[in-house]
């Protein structure tokens, strides 16, 4: 990392990916994905990560729910972007609503714009 910024690479433009399992084969997979995005931003602030959300549900059925669940978990921890279904809507409100809860949507204005416009789901 801090070779990228000694070249001048601004810690923002530096994308990590914590390499997410499926928790198929192993059930630590998703605690252990969870504590790196955690670690990562914690010993390199600024620096933003992303991952293949998908990869943590390889294997088992209805898969739509496991990344969904997932995805908020990893917002949490401070995922800042991931490869998904961008015509899931469902994944979509659930990123809408971990954001503002993680306080990445100020005065969750994201949030209201999307209930204006009617893509809200229950």
């Amino acid at each position: 990392m801090k070779n990228l910024t000694l070249l001048g690479v601004p810690i923002e433009r530096i994308h990590l990916d914590p390499m997410i399992q499926p928790v198929s084969v192993n059930s630590q997979n998703g605690p252990l994905a969870l504590e790196t995005i955690r670690r990562i931003h914690q010993e390199f602030p600024g620096v933003r990560t992303l991952c293949g959300l998908s990869n943590v549900s390889f294997g088992l059925p209805h898969r739509f729910l496991v990344n969904r669940t997932f995805m908020v978990l990893c917002i949490g921890a401070g995922l800042t972007g991931a490869i998904m279904d961008p015509l899931d809507q469902k994944m979509l409100n659930n990123v809408l609503v971990a954001e503002a809860l993680v306080g990445r949507d100020e005065y969750c204005m994201k949030y209201l714009k999307a209930n204006r416009a009617g893509t809200l789901l229950d």
